[in-house]
């Protein structure tokens, strides 16, 4: 009988165990649900504000000026100034250029 409550007491221990597991599990779950629902959504957002921005240049385009759109409740969509700014990054590939021209120079 000794051996019966052993394996009972364990079997008990693993059913709470692996509740406990379950409980862990579905928080990550819940978690990469909410996850994956944000990725839509910032990608809906994406979306709409490249349209905003179409529709909004084209009124300016049809002779609204912002000024007046603004009046209407219409607010300039947000530029991408981060593309301008990494124009200047990509200008630095040619400094190993120039590290490469140096040695030459500095040959007699």
């Amino acid at each position: 009988m000794a051996e019966q409550s052993a394996k009972a007491v364990r079997s008990e221990t693993e059913k709470a165990a692996l509740q406990l597991l379950r409980e862990r599990a579905n928080l990550v779950g819940e978690a990469a649900t909410a996850r994956h629902e944000r990725d839509q959504l910032a990608g809906a957002l994406r979306e709409a504000n490249a349209r905003y921005g179409e529709r909004y240049t084209a009124a300016v385009q049809g002779g609204w000026t912002e000024e007046e759109l603004a009046r209407l409740g219409l607010d300039a969509p947000e530029s991408a100034p981060s593309r301008r700014r990494r124009a200047p990054r990509q200008a630095m590939p040619s400094a190993p250029s120039e590290q490469a021209a140096e040695p030459e120079a500095g040959q007699p």
